[in-house]
């Protein structure tokens, strides 16, 4: 390697840490904002932290301690990944970002912060973030896979939806850095046709077992970028290479399964994975599905752009197939690793968009992981058709770049980064004011498993009092019938005035009520 080209990879590897750098900056800014969690969030402390469950027991107070040890790991508790496997066996979710996310808390032991969560996100971010460069790098090639690299991690960084799969405290930004290790390595081989036991299988296998109990739709990509690979190796007549995969890919996923026999459990026992089924084979919604998730990708990451992106890609394939007839134009617009990269993506966006629970905005966590190859493909199939009529390729790349600081950019000014829950922010400086103040939560059967919604308003108070909306004795407990302010949660049911009245009944010096904020189906009151 000569200096010139040394000096032109310090510089590149010097653009590409400036551009990590300044969206880990903005993922601070983001995560700073965040003033509340998504009840899957404060699922993942309590499952992650805790054995015997958040048990409420009517007309009985719980001390704060209660409420908050459920949450955290607690001095002489780090560390327990047992504990942490017995928990997610019992529920519907594989152990290892459980695991990261459980060593996390134990190196900060009595500790309830999102930054704990988020933190641990922010980590897979670089990785993801390394990676997809890398991939873009080796899928473009030598003369354009720097910049082509670049804009990938642009666009991917910048977007809203990455953004907001950051401050998710759930498994799914791992779930995206082991999909698209699990990409890498396959295009390694390929490119460099490296099949060595150290350098491709060991690592493969090693990634097949770590992504599957990361998160089940793993072995979805898996799958499809498997099938592509194993074409590719018969069209290029590799039997032994071929059989290698085979035995590395089943002893990843057998070794997975002999490790967390659960899994099979989950995917074909368990609700989640029955549902799923159900939905694919549904075939009467499927085109109402892929909209939903088209939707979402031009919503949160191209700003409502695709479409145009997708329609001038199509009038540059015209136009290239014209000039291709007339001789103008030679060879394929994708090269073997872009074409793997695609049927993989597609495979993956169209079986999660079958089968994955239609949750609003929220559901593009199940898409984060391939929306960076998404973006390169879009970039790379846009280069391919452009490179031959726009000759100065510095031109088109900052052309391109230019467009997607607009994207992103604009996306973020209209406030598309979401799990921010950032109209919580009011109503949590009202608790924290008023913490000392007597707190009833009056819950109803439906509701007496989801009081741990509540559980970052609960655990700032001294102690809560629990009651059940079904229970129609008044309260008798002397802190709340002599109190002259009170607090009191109750649960959206038909009774709700009742036990509101039931209160004022009780309690001679409290003359009225007013609502203070609402939270899922929570409404928080004032007395007084």
């Amino acid at each position: 390697m000569n200096i010139a080209s040394k000096k032109r990879n310090l510089i590149f590897v010097v653009i590409m840490a400036v551009l990590l750098l300044g969206q880990l900056a903005l993922l601070f800014y983001y995560g700073n904002q965040k003033a509340g969690f998504h009840e899957d969030e404060l699922y993942t402390f309590y499952s992650t932290n805790k054995t015997a469950g958040l048990f409420v027991n009517d007309r009985q107070w719980a001390q704060q301690e209660e409420l908050r040890n459920d949450f955290v790991v607690l001095p002489g508790e780090q560390f327990r990944y047992n504990v942490v496997k017995q928990m997610q066996s019992w529920d519907v979710h594989p152990p290892i970002y459980y695991y990261i996310f459980h060593t996390a808390c134990s190196l900060f032991p009595d500790v309830f912060s999102k930054w704990l969560g988020i933190s641990v996100n922010m980590i897979a971010f670089v990785g993801s973030f390394l990676l997809l460069a890398y991939g873009a790098y080796m899928a473009a090639g030598e003369q354009h896979g720097k910049m082509l690299a670049f804009l990938s991690c642009l666009g991917w960084g910048f977007s809203s939806a990455v953004i907001s799969g950051v401050m998710f405290i759930r498994m799914y930004q791992w779930l995206t850095l082991f999909i698209l290790l699990c990409m890498d390595l396959h295009l390694r081989a390929m490119k460099k046709q490296d099949f060595r036991i150290l350098s491709f299988y060991l690592p493969l296998g090693i990634t097949v077992f770590l992504g599957f109990l990361t998160q089940y739709y793993y072995i979805i990509f898996h799958f499809f970028l498997g099938a592509g690979f194993c074409l590719l190796l018969l069209k290029n007549k590799k039997m032994k290479e071929l059989l290698a995969y085979f035995i590395t890919c089943a002893a990843g996923l057998g070794l997975a399964i002999c490790y967390y026999p659960s899994s099979l459990a989950h995917i074909f026992r368990g609700y989640r994975g029955t549902e799923a089924v159900s939905e694919f084979s549904n075939a009467s919604n499927t085109f109402e599905r892929l909209r939903f998730f088209y939707g979402l990708f031009d919503d949160f990451v191209m700003n409502g752009t695709l479409s145009i992106w997708l329609l001038l890609i199509c009038i540059g394939l015209v136009t290239r197939g014209y000039l291709k007839k007339r001789g103008k134009v030679k060879g394929s617009l994708l090269n073997a690793s872009a074409g793997l990269m695609l049927f993989a993506a597609l495979g993956y966006f169209f079986t999660i968009a079958k089968t994955a629970l239609l949750l609003g905005e929220t559901s593009n966590r199940y898409q984060l992981p391939v929306y960076g190859i998404l973006i390169f493909l879009i970039l790379y199939v846009t280069w391919k058709l452009a490179d031959g009529m726009i000759g100065n390729y510095r031109i088109m790349a900052g052309a391109l770049a230019l467009v997607f600081v607009l994207i992103d950019g604009l996306a973020l000014k209209n406030d598309r980064v979401f799990f921010l829950y950032t109209e919580e922010k009011e109503i949590m400086e009202f608790v924290k004011e008023h913490a000392e103040e007597p707190v009833v939560v009056f819950y109803n059967e439906a509701s007496a498993d989801h009081v741990w919604w509540l559980s970052d308003e609960l655990i700032q108070y001294p102690k809560v009092y629990f009651a059940s909306q079904g229970n129609r004795e008044l309260i008798k407990d002397e802190t709340i019938t002599n109190s002259r302010r009170l607090l009191v949660y109750v649960a959206d049911y038909e009774n709700q005035e009742e036990c509101l009245k039931g209160i004022l009944r009780v309690n001679e010096n409290l003359k009225s009520y007013q609502v203070v904020g609402e939270k899922k189906l929570w409404t928080l009151y004032e007395f007084s």
